[in-house]
C-alpha cells in the first residue's frame, strides 16, 4: 500500500471532505448575479452575524477581494500604507498598480505587525505635491510573517488613527480564523477595528475555492459593481457556497490541530543539520525555513522531498515553507519532517 502525498506547499492544497461534498450536492442554487442565489444568501447572512458588519460579498478568490477593496476606496495615483511583506504587493502581479493605479507606502513592520506611530509617519499632508493616503492595511494573520497574529491593541492604536484622519482601514484576513483560535479575540472584535475585512474559505477552512468581502452596506454594493468589472459575477454559486456554510459550522475549531502540527513540525525539523527557522515563533499554521546553510538551493531540496513524496513551496532561492491544513495528520507530519532531513542529507 503506497503512501498518501503530503502536501504541505499550501493550505489551499485541501480537498472538500465527504461531508462537505455531501452539501455541496444538496444546494439550492439561483442566480448570484441578480442576488437570487438562496444558498449564497445565507453564507452572507451568516458571515454578517458572525462578523457583525452590515453586508457581505462572495467572490472567487482573496485576491480579488483585496483588488476589490482597494479599486473602491482609492482614485489614480493614491497610495496604500501597508508593510512590504503584504499579500496585494507580494503575490499579486502589480494587479493594485495595473487595476487601480495607486502605490504602496511601506512602513517599518516585524513580522507585518507595524505601530501607530509607524503609520502616522507615513501619511502625507494633504498637499499639491504629495499623493492622498487612502487606505490603512492590515493582514491577519500575515502570510509572509510566519502567521503572525497581528496584536489586537496595535490593531486599536491604528483605528483610532484611521478615525481621526478620516482614512479607511482595511484587515485582508484570508486567515482571519487562524488568528482567532489562536488568539482568543472573536471575529466581531476584529471586524470591529476596521471599515472592510476579508477572509479565505480556500484556505484553512477546508473549501474548493471562495472568500468573502466584509462591509458597510454602501461599501459592499459598490464592490459588487466592481466584482462585475473584475469578472467575478457568479451564476449558480450555491454549490460552493454550500462548501463555505459547511465550513463555518465544522472547520473552525479545529484550526487548532493545524497550528500543534506546524508547532510540532517546527521542533522536529529544528536539529536539521544546515535548517534554521526564519521566525523564531510559529503563533499558527506557517513555517519559514532557511536552508542557505546547506549549501544547496531550496528548489533542489525540494525535488528530492517530492520524489519521497512530500512537497513545501519554494518563496525564495534558499527558503522553504510548510503550511499545515485539514488534510495532514499528525502522523504525516512526523513522516514530513523525516523526509526533509534526508532530502537535506
Amino acid at each position: 500500500m503506497s503512501l498518501r502525498f503530503i502536501d504541505l506547499r499550501s493550505d489551499t492544497a485541501t480537498r472538500p471532505t465527504p461531508e462537505m461534498r455531501e452539501a455541496m450536492s444538496r444546494a439550492e442554487v439561483g442566480d448570484d448575479s441578480s442576488g437570487e442565489d438562496p444558498t449564497v444568501n445565507a453564507l452572507l447572512e451568516k458571515v454578517t452575524d458572525i462578523f457583525e458588519k452590515e453586508a457581505a460579498l462572495f467572490v472567487p478568490s482573496g485576491t480579488q477581494a483585496n483588488q476589490i477593496a482597494i479599486k473602491v476606496y482609492t482614485q489614480p495615483g493614491e497610495e496604500v500604507i501597508a508593510d512590504v511583506g503584504c499579500h496585494p504587493y507580494r503575490s499579486e502581479l502589480g494587479a493594485a498598480a495595473l487595476i487601480s493605479g495607486i502605490q504602496f507606502s511601506f512602513v517599518p513592520a516585524l513580522r507585518g505587525v507595524y505601530s501607530r506611530k509607524e503609520a502616522e509617519q507615513a501619511l502625507h499632508p494633504v498637499s499639491e505635491r504629495s499623493p492622498r493616503t487612502a487606505i490603512i492595511w492590515v493582514e491577519n494573520t500575515h502570510n509572509a510573517g510566519g502567521g503572525q497574529v497581528f496584536p489586537i491593541e496595535k490593531l486599536k492604536e491604528l483605528r483610532a488613527l484611521s478615525l481621526e484622519q478620516g482614512i479607511p482601514l482595511h484587515i485582508d484576513g484570508a486567515r482571519i480564523f487562524n488568528a482567532f483560535v489562536a488568539s482568543g479575540v472573536p471575529p466581531n472584535q476584529w471586524a470591529k477595528e476596521c471599515d472592510s475585512l476579508n477572509f479565505c474559505l480556500s484556505k484553512g477552512l477546508g473549501c474548493p475555492v471562495g472568500s468573502i468581502l466584509i462591509g458597510e452596506r454602501d461599501f459592499i454594493r459598490e464592490a459588487r459593481r466592481r466584482r462585475k468589472m473584475l469578472g467575478g459575477g457568479w451564476r449558480q454559486a450555491g454549490i460552493l457556497a454550500a462548501a463555505g456554510l459547511h465550513a463555518l459550522d465544522n472547520h473552525i475549531s479545529r484550526l487548532e490541530e493545524d497550528h500543534q502540527n506546524a508547532q510540532r513540525f517546527s521542533e522536529l525539523v529544528s536539529g536539521i543539520p544546515g535548517v534554521r527557522h526564519v521566525h523564531e515563533t510559529t503563533p499558527t499554521n506557517i513555517v519559514y525555513l532557511d536552508v542557505s546553510e546547506t549549501g544547496q538551493t531550496a528548489s533542489s531540496i525540494n525535488q528530492r522531498l517530492q520524489k519521497n513524496g512530500v512537497a513545501l513551496s519554494v518563496p525564495g532561492e534558499t527558503t522553504l515553507r510548510a503550511v499545515t491544513h485539514i488534510d495532514i495528520s499528525s502522523q504525516e507530519i512526523d513522516r514530513g519532517a523525516k523526509a526533509l532531513a534526508e532530502a537535506v542529507a
